[in-house]
């Protein structure tokens, strides 16, 4: 389980190195780079369409976006100053920042975080006490994992009676398929997708169904470019909102214009993901406010969260931990 020292361990030379990426103009427009939090899909269309219809451009911006490795390497590179913009699940961000780190969250994409559990059809894993005296086949240190003692508290599992099998993420697809692990621990939206495009898989099993979610994955920057750079983060922010809302409209542009930039992905995955991401995008609290607005009342959940699970302090200020004001008016 991630503990805040293995935070401080990984930020350490960030922090050291901490500044403000240098401001480059191309054509007239400011470069900017945008470190994503894994390979593309459909959470990140809204962006892939902004950038095809010009809308950074018209907004003065030359936006570069570079497919990430995790959270945690989005969030050295941001601290860092490597990158301009990353995102990263927000709960691992709020970690780094109880650990030290100088960094903010200026929108949230997922706000009712994907993260679950995942079977093969005809396992009989449908319901949680489902999973009792099961192996498990988790990624250390990633979301799923994280909350999962959280999950089993609120969902009575004795989690004493489950074998917990280590594997990286390229080895998890297979170690379910071919019967190495009973469940594994994933996005509801991308994993089991990917995984059922292969072999028929059951019903996620999904933490926030049980009442166990933290906001999913969101813009943030660090502190040194938050305080020279608000307009042009305003800017950023406007046309991702405006490429987010046509692509709510229409899902097939947000697919063809990710499938566009990155044509190796499956594009009925893609698809899939686009159908399914309107449930994601809000929770009850952010419900009626635009695109990556975040409510006081999920971080505080979140923090809440992290600190029975993760050790995360109490002091982290949220007045710092995020900001909604360089988002366009409602």
């Amino acid at each position: 389980m991630i503990r805040r020292r293995h935070f401080t361990g990984l930020l350490a030379g960030g922090l050291a190195a901490l500044a403000a990426p240098a401001i480059v103009r191309a054509a007239g427009r400011e470069t900017v780079t945008l470190r994503l939090d894994w390979v593309p899909g459909a959470d990140h269309g809204a962006l892939f369409l902004a950038k095809q219809r010009g809308y950074f451009d018209a907004a003065g911006l030359n936006v570069t976006i570079l497919d990430g490795k995790g959270s945690v390497a989005a969030l050295q590179s941001i601290t860092a100053g490597n990158d301009t913009i990353g995102i990263a699940n927000l709960s691992t961000m709020a970690m780094a920042v109880g650990a030290g780190a100088p960094l903010t969250a200026i929108g949230c994409i997922l706000q009712r975080a994907p993260d679950g559990l995942i079977a093969m059809a005809g396992s009989g894993i449908l319901k949680p006490k489902d999973i009792e005296g099961k192996r498990w086949g988790f990624v250390a240190t990633d979301a799923g994992e994280r909350m999962f003692p959280a999950f089993a508290q609120a969902t009575g599992i004795d989690a004493s009676s489950i074998k917990r099998i280590q594997l990286n993420h390229s080895a998890a697809y297979t170690s379910l398929m071919v019967g190495n692990v009973d469940f594994i621990s994933g996005w509801s939206i991308a994993d089991a997708l990917k995984i059922g495009q292969v072999k028929p898989v059951a019903p996620p099993i999904i933490y926030a169904d049980y009442g166990v979610n933290t906001l999913g994955n969101g813009f943030f920057v660090n502190h040194t470019l938050l305080a020279k750079r608000g307009d042009m983060l305003k800017a950023f922010m406007a046309a991702t909102v405006r490429g987010a809302n046509e692509a709510e409209q229409d899902p097939k542009a947000a697919v063809d214009a990710l499938m566009l930039a990155r044509p190796a992905n499956n594009r009925a995955v893609a698809t899939q993901e686009a159908s399914m991401l309107h449930t994601y995008l809000h929770t009850p609290a952010s419900a009626g406010h635009g695109f990556g607005w975040m409510a006081e009342s999920d971080w505080t959940k979140t923090l809440v969260l992290l600190r029975g699970c993760c050790g995360v302090p109490a002091n982290i200020d949220m007045a710092t931990l995020y900001t909604n004001a360089l988002l366009p008016a409602a």
